[in-house]
C-alpha cells in the first residue's frame, strides 16, 4: 500500500545534566570541584533514499524520539551523548512544519541528511563555576531540552513521465509493456489503486514512468482516486495523456483531464504532453483510418499487441532530449 502523506511528532533528546561533585582522594582533604558535564542530546535526522517508495514506516507510529544525553559524573567525567535518531524517507519527500505551514525541505536527491530536530546541550558541572572567591561552588546546570517539531511528510514521486487519463484508459497495460512494471489490471474503472513506478530503458536512454490511478471530473475536489495522487504529477517533465480510441467523445475526455490538472496546479497545463490513443486493436480498418484523420498528431497504439510502441518510445526520447541517459548525475 502506498502511504504518501503522514503527520508525525519529532522529539530530539534532552541534554544530560551537569553534576556537583568533589575530589575525594586520600591525602587530599579539601579536594576541589570535579563535577562533569552532561552529554548532548541526540538529534532527529531525516535521510532520503532511493530504496524506499512509500512512507509506510510512519503509518502506525506518530511520535519519534532521539536518545537523551547522559548526566555527568565525578572526576570531571562527561556524560555520553545521546544517539541520533535517523529516519529514512523516500526520494521526493517534502517536509512541512505544521506549526507555520512552511516547507522545511524538499528531499529529492539520494542520501541527503536534514537535522530536523536538534538535540539539547549538556549542562555544565560545578567545575566550571569555581572562582578565586568561590572555590567550592554548589552550582551546576541542567541540560537544555531537545527541539520538538510537528511535521507533515508528503511524498511526491520522483518520476520523469506520468501516465494520466480517465479510468480504464489502458495506463496499467502500457506501463507494463514499456517497463515491465506490474500493477493490478482489470477491465473496470479504478483497477489501479495506487501509483506504479517503472523504468523505460532503450540503449543509453532511461526514463522513470509513473502510472497514476484514473482521474475523473472533479478529481481536484477529491472525487474518485485522482485527488490522492495528483501531487505525483508535479515533478514530472512529460505527461502521457492516454485516451481510449473507442471513446465516443475523445475531445471531451481530453478536456476533462486537462481541466482537472489545471485546477489542481495551473503549471501542469504547460507541461509537455504526448496524446496517446490506446486499444486500437479494437478498431476495424475504417475506424482506424478515421482516427488518424481526426487526430493526426496523436500516437495511436495497442499495448496489448505492441503496435506502435516503438513509435511512442521514439517520441518520448525526442521530448525528453539528451538529459535522460544512464549514468547521469
Amino acid at each position: 500500500m502506498l502511504v504518501d502523506s503522514v503527520e508525525i511528532e519529532l522529539k530530539a533528546g534532552d541534554g544530560g545534566d551537569g553534576v556537583i561533585g568533589w575530589r575525594r582522594e586520600k591525602f587530599v582533604p579539601h579536594g576541589g570541584p570535579d563535577g562533569g558535564d552532561g552529554g548532548r542530546g541526540g538529534s532527529v535526522i531525516l535521510r532520503n533514499t532511493h530504496n524506499l517508495d512509500t512512507l509506510s514506516s510512519f503509518r502506525f507510529r506518530k511520535t519519534f524520539k532521539a536518545e537523551r544525553g547522559q548526566n555527568g559524573a565525578n572526576k570531571r567525567k562527561s556524560g555520553s551523548a545521546g544517539e541520533n535518531l535517523i529516519l529514512l524517507v523516500p526520494n521526493g519527500t517534502k517536509v512541512i512544519n505544521l506549526d507555520n505551514n512552511k516547507v522545511v525541505a524538499d528531499l529529492t536527491q539520494g542520501d541527503q541528511e536534514l537535522i530536523i530536530a536538534k538535540g539539547g546541550r549538556g549542562g555544565l558541572g560545578n567545575v566550571h563555576f569555581a572562582t578565586s572567591s568561590n572555590q567550592n561552588p554548589f552550582q551546576a546546570t541542567k541540560g537544555t531540552p531537545g527541539q520538538i517539531i510537528n511535521v507533515s511528510l508528503e511524498l511526491q514521486l520522483v518520476a520523469d513521465i506520468a501516465l494520466i487519463g480517465e479510468p480504464n484508459s489502458g495506463k496499467s497495460t502500457l506501463i507494463t509493456a514499456l517497463t515491465g512494471a506490474q500493477s493490478r489490471i482489470g477491465s473496470f474503472a479504478f483497477s489501479t489503486t495506487e501509483p506504479v513506478l517503472g523504468v523505460l530503458k532503450k540503449g543509453d536512454f532511461r526514463a522513470t514512468l509513473v502510472d497514476l490511478p484514473g482521474l475523473i471530473e472533479g478529481a481536484h475536489k477529491g472525487k474518485g482516486l485522482g485527488h490522492q495522487f495528483l501531487r505525483h504529477t508535479q515533478r514530472v517533465k512529460l505527461l502521457l495523456h492516454l485516451v481510449t480510441s473507442t471513446n465516443l467523445d475523445i475531445n471531451q475526455s481530453v478536456n476533462t483531464i486537462l481541466t482537472e490538472l489545471e485546477r489542481y496546479d495551473p503549471s501542469l497545463a504547460d507541461r509537455p504532453k504526448l496524446m496517446v490513443l490506446t486499444k486500437i486493436d479494437l478498431l476495424n480498418p475504417a475506424e482506424l483510418k478515421k482516427l488518424h484523420q481526426d487526430f493526426p498528431d496523436a500516437i495511436a497504439l495497442s499495448a496489448k499487441t505492441g503496435t506502435n510502441l516503438e513509435l511512442l518510445v521514439s517520441s518520448i526520447q525526442n521530448e525528453m532530449g539528451i538529459d535522460n541517459r544512464l549514468g547521469r548525475d
